[in-house]
C-alpha cells in the first residue's frame, strides 16, 4: 500500500466513524451517501457543494474498497486525501451536506434546532444552547393571533345565545 493510500484508507476510518454516530448507523459514508441521494432534489437547491461533495464520497469510498480488497494500486492521489480531511473538518464543524439541509429545514419551519452527536471525540453540543428559551417564547405575532381567535369564538357563542333567546321570544 502505498503512503497516500494509507493516509486515505485512515483518514476514511475516521470519517466513517464520525457518519456511523452521526446517522446512528453502522454503514457510516454508505449511509451518508444513501441519505444524500435520498435527499438530492432538496439538497441541491439548499446547498451549493452537493453535487460535488456526492461525487467525492463516492469517489472516496471507491478508493477505499480498492485499497481494503484489491493488492493492485489505486488512482489515489494527494488531492482525494485533502478534500477527504477538508470534509471531515466540515462534518465536526456541522458545515457538511446534511447538516446544512437539516439547518435549512429546521428554519423553513421554524423548529427549534435538534441535538446532534457529532463523534465520540467530540461531546454532545446543544447546536444553540438558547433552544430551551426560544421555544418556550410565543413571538407578539401569535400571541396577538391566539388572543385573536379566542375573542372571535366568544363573540360567535355569544352570538348564538343571542339568537337562539330571540328565537325563544
Amino acid at each position: 500500500m502505498l503512503e497516500t493510500e494509507e493516509r486515505l484508507f485512515d483518514e476514511y476510518k475516521r470519517v466513517d466513524n464520525i457518519c456511523r454516530d452521526m446517522l446512528s448507523s453502522q454503514s457510516g459514508i454508505k449511509q451518508y451517501i444513501t441519505e444524500m441521494g435520498l435527499n438530492s432534489f432538496r439538497g441541491r437547491s439548499v446547498v451549493t457543494s452537493w453535487d460535488r461533495d456526492y461525487r467525492w464520497l463516492q469517489r472516496v469510498q471507491g478508493l477505499r474498497n480498492k485499497i481494503a480488497h484489491e493488492t493492485s494500486a489505486t488512482d489515489c492521489n494527494e488531492e482525494d486525501l485533502v478534500w477527504l480531511e477538508e470534509f471531515h473538518n466540515r462534518l465536526l464543524e456541522r458545515q457538511d451536506p446534511l447538516a446544512l439541509l437539516g439547518k435549512a429545514d429546521r428554519e423553513r419551519s421554524n423548529l427549534p434546532p435538534r441535538r446532534v452527536n457529532v463523534s465520540n471525540t467530540v461531546s454532545e453540543q446543544w447546536v444553540d444552547r438558547n433552544a430551551h428559551f426560544q421555544e418556550k417564547k410565543a413571538s407578539p405575532l401569535k400571541r396577538a393571533i391566539i388572543v385573536l381567535v379566542k375573542v372571535l369564538i366568544i363573540l360567535f357563542v355569544a352570538a348564538l345565545l343571542l339568537n337562539t333567546a330571540m328565537d325563544m321570544i
